[in-house]
């Protein structure tokens, strides 16, 4: 995904059992040889990924003649919305949204599967819209996602760590 001329920021070279590992010229460290160049092509094209985000970042500010001190602050904001939810609301619709997967069912027979273990199809609807989980939805959440009601609220609430 690099330009032509341009090295790749990760570089191998392999010659022995464990091969060691480059990172724009200098030593980073060793990996074995079965898995370096599918680390090394993994590891590049997160950076040509951080490259175009940046970029994106500084086109919208650009257009929004926002100021350029933004950039870094939009990248945070993106890399943390796209990261999967561990707590809260978005990570019950996630578990919702996986289960409904993992059963093969379309929206609507998901929404009536739901309601046969009284989930309404409302409240699923304002689960997936992020509003907050009362208590009285747990024991049928539980039911439908396969959880005990205690990793449940852990999921709702946050670890207690």
């Amino acid at each position: 995904m690099s330009l032509p001329n341009e090295p790749s920021a990760w570089q191998v070279e392999s010659s022995d059992a464990f091969v060691p590992v480059y990172y724009k010229g200098d030593l980073a460290g060793f990996f074995k040889k079965e898995y370096a160049h599918d680390i090394i092509k993994f590891l590049n094209e997160e950076e040509v990924l951080k490259k175009a985000l940046k970029l994106a970042c500084i086109d919208l500010v650009k257009e929004t003649n926002g100021d350029s001190k933004e950039v870094s602050n939009l990248i945070k904001k993106y890399i943390k919305m796209s990261r999967r939810p561990k707590y809260g609301t978005r990570a019950i619709a996630l578990l919702l949204a996986e289960r409904q997967k993992a059963l093969d069912l379309s929206s609507q027979e998901f929404a009536k599967f739901c309601d046969t273990f009284k989930l309404s199809p409302d409240a699923l609807n304002n689960i997936y819209a992020g509003e907050a989980i009362e208590d009285n939805l747990l024991a049928p959440l539980s039911r439908i996602l396969g959880i005990t009601k205690e990793q449940l609220l852990e999921v709702r609430d946050g670890s207690k760590e």
